[in-house]
């Protein structure tokens, strides 16, 4: 079982359940198209993804597709976790699996949340599990520096205890907001982060700051990846056709640099123009571009396993 976490989707107020749709929708498409086996439910505030596959290193392939899942928009983290019931004793049980990783590791900490209704505290859970494990393995509690952490999400009649957390790039999914214009790929991540779907531009004018802009058959994979798999456009426009574009909103690569060369004509602009690496305070151009080519290698290692996952039943 893969918990995947979703932050923003819950600022939505009454749209909540149509961003939680589209967030869906999405997954099921990505792991589709991927080649990925296996269904999506929802809870509240948590989405839970259920691998089917059956093979020994079955454990190491829901932790790639936990990989996976987490670099799609609207995903804040995802865990690879065991289920079990809500029963502490249970729990506790269940949480002997990382014994020998606690031993490997030297010391470790307990983490455990909780919602619903039960006769314990997250406390009494961190409390009981933390006992038995250092009975079990022999290791150091340090709950401040451990070497290794167990999580317990207990919600409702039902725990999930994991080891591992992948982090998410978070935004809103693709698809929950309108079509937008981007000069080029780094500018596309940053539209489809917050829930565009975009066209981009085929034109080497529109931004002056990415020379290396490709059109390349590459490119458009890694682009559609991030994308869902949803409709990924190409228009050619020229800068100034762009400003005076339909688009409810142009995203291009200019530093402060560009903004400043190009200022009259943003002054007659019809639309409007985002330029997220104008301070490069939460991505730099570098980190995106590094961002973008990772997701390649991780489609191509999830496409792989799946073949032989295939072969193999």
């Amino acid at each position: 079982m893969i918990l995947i976490r979703y932050g923003e989707l819950g600022l939505k107020g009454k749209l909540r359940r149509k961003f939680e749709n589209t967030l869906i929708s999405n997954i099921r498409r990505v792991t589709c198209k991927e080649g990925i086996k296996g269904c999506v439910k929802r809870e509240w505030g948590r989405l839970y993804f259920t691998v089917s596959a059956g093979s020994e290193d079955f454990s190491d392939f829901e932790r790639l597709v936990a990989k996976r899942l987490s670099c799609i928009f609207g995903v804040v983290s995802t865990s690879p976790a065991i289920v079990c019931s809500s029963d502490l004793d249970e729990i506790a049980e269940t949480a002997e699996v990382f014994v020998d990783d606690v031993k490997r590791s030297g010391s470790f900490a307990v983490r455990a949340r909780r919602s619903g209704s039960h006769e314990y505290t997250s406390m009494d859970v961190a409390r009981v599990v933390g006992e038995r494990i250092r009975r079990k393995s022999n290791a150091r509690v340090d709950l401040k520096n451990p070497d290794f952490e167990v999580f317990i999400e207990v919600r409702n009649d039902r725990a999930y205890v994991f080891s591992e957390v992948f982090r998410g790039y978070g935004g809103l999914p693709v698809g929950t907001q309108g079509r937008v214009l981007a000069a080029d790929e780094l500018s596309a991540w940053f539209a489809l982060r917050r829930g565009c779907d975009v066209d981009l531009t085929v034109d080497g004018d529109v931004n002056t700051s990415s020379p290396e802009q490709s059109s390349s058959e590459d490119s458009e994979e890694i682009l559609k990846a991030w994308a869902c798999y949803r409709n990924v456009g190409k228009v050619k426009l020229g800068f100034e056709e762009v400003l005076k574009s339909d688009y409810p909103a142009v995203f291009c690569s200019c530093g402060v640099k560009e903004l400043i060369e190009k200022a009259e004509l943003l002054k007659e602009r019809k639309t409007v123009v985002l330029t997220p690496f104008a301070s490069e305070k939460v991505y730099s151009r570098e980190q995106v571009k590094k961002i973008l080519k990772s997701i390649s290698g991780l489609v191509e290692c999830v496409r792989a396993r799946c073949r032989y996952l295939e072969r193999e039943r």
